[in-house]
């Protein structure tokens, strides 16, 4: 909501905008009383006797009404013009979508009315085609007037129609057609033809009060007519031209007054009224249609540069709070554009990066690449990109101590920046930060480190622990105890093998860092006895612990074996003791209650195949694993 000296001004509101709600509605009852005095009078009272033209009196009255006439139909003639030629040149469809050539549209055509109208009245006054009355008031007062009933319809007509062009407004969201002057443009109309009456009456006291009230109704007109003008000054240039347009149109209304009295008491001859009005009526409707038409020009630039200034502030907005440092820089390589992100990376602020050498906030070994980015930006080709560091903190002569400066890693991507014109002026480097990616690599390599480091440390106590192992289970006697020796030496070398694979991983990925796959180890072929395997794994199970320190086998899990007798296979011992180890285990962490049992079946036909199957009454009812 916007108001002019408080009065509320709804700009989304459709039809007519009242800045004056009090002067508007007394425009109103102004105007229905001008009617009821205008049919009272015509009723009750007689007109002055009908008498000719003036050019019996001066012969120039009828040059002057020519021109008028000629002048009129020039303006006719450039009106018509514009209008024949929007359809012609297929710009309907431009001039209905959007709301500032709708608004010249409309002008064009009010215009084209006003001047036909014009050009028809003063041709028929030039060709002495006309009613022409005695002034009786000014012959009751010792004056001598001529009055022409042409010229007062024709002001009926056309100065309503002037002054609502002069209202005119953007359209509103719904496409309404919106007007600031709509009941004070009626009103003048009205009074004109009751001023008419006031000079043909036969009656001093009908006249006089017909005048008088004329004369109030063109201030109460005034009075919208200028706080639209105040109301519209504000509107930029075009704005002012209206405003001042619309003080020209009250002015001169009050200038036509004060002529249309002069001749009652003599004071100046009834040619010369009729020539003021020959000479003033045209140039009051083309000076009007000029401005107008200015007025709407510079109302369309402002809207242009309006939208423009926009578009630049919402761009200005986006560089800024982009999620990617956004670096400009001119032809000379200095930096001109600095936005948030990249004060987040770098932690230099934007006023103190302005003017600053870019090339020497970046590391010294990408530097040259960066020049050879940006000088083939600046040639006018995509520059391509640069992975290099930004870091204020290396700039010569840097002496602030109060700023937290960082070193941001980035991929760089430079792009010419254009003028107006076309020509380049600078560049601008849109970034990636890499600062995460280059921590993430930091740490993904001290892993593999560590890793390397660990699994070295560890090898060789397993091996003293397998070797003192090996040397128990060649000393032991009891078959018990080196039935359980040997299933620890099992496991020590299970424990080997995954920190070799540790250290083979390791190996691989620190000789090749871009290499992402797995390193793949190849599998041993060692006979091996499944029945075994599985009986140790049993074994194993029902005396390990998990994580908590409670048994892995639950209290009412029963973990039983019917594995019969399988034959030798060709595998990797370790690698299928893992697989059967895990199967078991996962069937012990899912089974509250039951059985878990562990089954086996051989191919029948010339044994290619052995298939052991582990079955439990927990979530996962059934896993196997199929040996060929």
């Amino acid at each position: 909501m916007m108001g002019w000296s408080g009065w509320p001004i709804p700009q989304d509101a459709s039809g007519d905008l009242k800045l004056t709600p009090i002067a508007s509605k007394a425009c109103n009852w102004c105007s229905a009383v001008c009617v009821i005095m205008m049919a009272y009078t015509h009723v009750f009272y007689e007109y002055a006797d009908r008498r000719p033209c003036a050019r019996a009196e001066d012969p120039s009255i009828a040059g002057f009404m020519r021109m008028t006439a000629i002048l009129a139909a020039a303006g006719l003639c450039y009106e018509t013009c514009i209008g024949i030629s929007i359809p012609l040149m297929g710009l309907n469809r431009t001039f209905q979508s959007d709301n500032s050539t709708r608004r010249r549209l409309r002008l064009n055509k009010k215009m084209t009315y006003v001047f036909a109208f014009l050009c028809t009245v003063y041709t028929l006054m030039a060709n002495d085609i006309q009613v022409v009355h005695e002034g009786w008031l000014a012959a009751h007062h010792g004056g001598h007037q001529i009055v022409y009933s042409l010229r007062y319809v024709e002001w009926v007509f056309c100065a309503p129609m002037v002054l609502s062009i002069s209202g005119q407004l953007d359209h509103a969201p719904d496409g309404t057609p919106r007007n600031g002057m709509v009941p004070s443009s009626l009103l003048t109309g009205i009074y004109c033809a009751i001023a008419w009456q006031g000079l043909v009456v036969k009656d001093v006291y009908a006249a006089w009060v017909l005048i008088a009230w004329a004369f109030v109704c063109f201030f109460v007109a005034s009075v919208e007519q200028l706080a639209f003008a105040l109301y519209i000054k504000d509107q930029g240039s075009s704005g002012r031209l209206r405003c001042s347009l619309i003080l020209y149109l009250v002015v001169m209304i009050g200038a036509y007054g004060v002529v249309y009295l002069l001749p009652v008491p003599g004071w100046i001859t009834a040619t010369w009224e009729n020539k003021f009005y020959c000479v003033f009526d045209i140039s009051f409707k083309l000076g009007t249609s000029v401005m107008l038409i200015v007025s709407n020009d510079l109302a369309a630039n402002h809207e242009v540069i309006t939208r423009a200034k926009a578009v630049a502030e919402d761009l200005e907005t986006l560089i800024q709070m982009a999620a990617v440092p956004i670096i400009g820089a001119n032809d000379a390589g200095l930096v001109n554009e600095w936005n948030q992100k990249a004060v987040e990376l770098t932690g230099l602020p934007a006023d103190l990066a302005m003017g600053k050498k870019l090339i020497h906030m970046m590391g010294i070994g990408s530097r040259a690449q960066a020049e050879q980015v940006i000088g083939k930006a600046l040639l006018g080709h995509e520059g391509g990109s640069v992975e290099t560091t930004l870091n204020p903190g290396q700039l010569e002569g840097w002496c602030r101590q109060d700023l937290c400066l960082k070193a941001a890693t980035l991929v760089l991507s430079a792009t010419p920046r254009r003028n107006k014109a076309g020509f380049i002026k600078g560049v601008t480097l849109v970034g990636y930060d890499l600062t995460e990616v280059t921590a993430y690599r930091e740490a993904e390599q001290r892993k593999i480190n560590f890793m390397a480091i660990v699994s070295h440390e560890l090898r060789s106590p397993l091996h003293g622990i397998i070797g003192l192992m090996e040397h128990l289970c060649d000393e032991e006697e009891v078959p018990s105890k080196l039935r359980f020796l040997k299933m620890a030496s099992s496991c020590a070398t299970r424990l080997l093998d995954l920190v070799m694979n540790i250290m083979d991983m390791a190996s691989m990925v620190s000789a090749d860092p871009k290499n992402k796959q797995k390193p793949v180890k190849k599998l041993s072929h060692d006979p091996v006895e499944l029945s075994k395997i599985l009986d140790e794994i049993i074994v194993l199970v029902k005396n390990s612990l998990d994580k908590t320190g409670k048994s892995l086998l639950k209290k009412d899990v029963e973990l039983a074996s019917e594995v019969g007798e399988l034959p030798i296979i060709e595998a990797d011992a370790h690698k299928c003791t893992q697989v059967f180890y895990n199967l078991i285990t996962n069937a012990c962490k899912f089974t509250e209650k039951g059985k878990i049992v562990v089954t086996s079946k051989v191919d029948p036909d010339d044994g290619k195949w052995v298939e052991i199957m582990v079955t439990d009454t927990g979530k996962v009812l059934r896993l196997h694993a199929l040996l060929m």
